[in-house]
């Protein structure tokens, strides 16, 4: 069976499994995601003692609704692909592609608005997502303070805004009253230049001690906020080749998943055209 039509058919098999294993793939990376996300989900709960379902849910990470919900998505749209082309319904291919040109469109649109409104987007993550959420609940929730700290130790910066953002942590917090609160006044030591260890290779989580206060050393961490070095670093101008990539490598098979659909759809179309014809 090659990739052309034959006399006998206006369908492509090329076309047509091609367009199969595609979203196939895509639908196994969705159950993936959702399944990582409900484990991720069921594993945290366990490790807080959590077995009611109403504390669960009050216990819940945006992370976690992030993952299943782009895990069901791809997993719905892909499944109409994969039915779609294997059942040659152009139904199912037209509810697919047009899914696709929507998210398209939407990715297109998402990727324009944070370039040209940077600033807005800078001033929203600051105040009105990053800096009430993450901030305030590091030590509470060992999965937010997991995610903080890899980020100040690879982008080498310290809180949301600026470091004094620790400011709005209740243990860091220089007016905290906390009984024998030794994180007084200080940062994480993810913030910290040099990560400082114990003999015993523990790391010293008293690094950054008293640099929220006039008479901390500001040289021992990093002071620039974790949005603006993130951002600075994306928009960079070596960096740009690299993002310019990164969205092709996303954008190019969307396109190809919705060229690939209406060339199926105008085949089975051609093909149901043709046996009208012969009945």
């Amino acid at each position: 069976m090659g990739c052309l039509n034959t006399d006998d058919t206006f369908i492509s098999p090329c076309v047509k499994y091609t367009l199969f294993f595609w979203n196939f793939l895509c639908w196994m990376i969705g159950g993936g995601f959702i399944g990582a996300g409900i484990w991720a989900f069921i594993e945290k709960n366990k490790y807080h003692g959590i077995t009611s379902l109403d504390d669960a849910l009050q216990n819940v990470s945006i992370a976690f609704v992030v993952l299943i919900l782009i895990g069901i998505t791809i997993f719905i749209v892909s499944l109409c692909g994969c039915i779609g082309a294997l059942r040659e319904n152009v139904l199912l291919l037209k509810i697919y592609y047009y899914i696709m040109i929507i998210i398209f469109l939407f990715l297109i649109g998402l990727a324009v608005a944070t370039f040209v409104l940077k600033d807005k987007v800078n001033d929203f993550l600051k105040h009105k997502v990053l800096k009430d959420s993450l901030i305030t609940k590091y030590q509470d929730d060992r999965d937010d303070q997991a995610v903080i700290d890899w980020v100040q130790e690879n982008f080498e910066c310290c809180g949301v805004q600026s470091y004094k953002d620790w400011n709005k942590n209740q243990y860091y917090n220089c007016s905290s009253t906390l009984l024998t609160n030794s994180l007084r006044c200080s940062v994480p030591h993810s913030c910290c230049r040099v990560q400082d260890t114990y003999k015993s290779g523990m790391t010293n989580i008293l690094c950054g001690r008293n640099v929220l206060n006039t008479s901390g050393d500001l040289s021992l961490i990093y002071t620039q906020g974790c949005v603006d070095a993130i951002l600075s670093l994306v928009f960079s101008a070596k960096n740009l080749p690299v993002v310019g990539g990164v969205c092709i490598g996303i954008l190019l098979p969307m396109l190809v998943g919705i060229f690939l659909a209406r060339m199926l759809e105008g085949q089975i179309l051609d093909q149901k055209t043709r046996w009208q014809y012969q009945g």
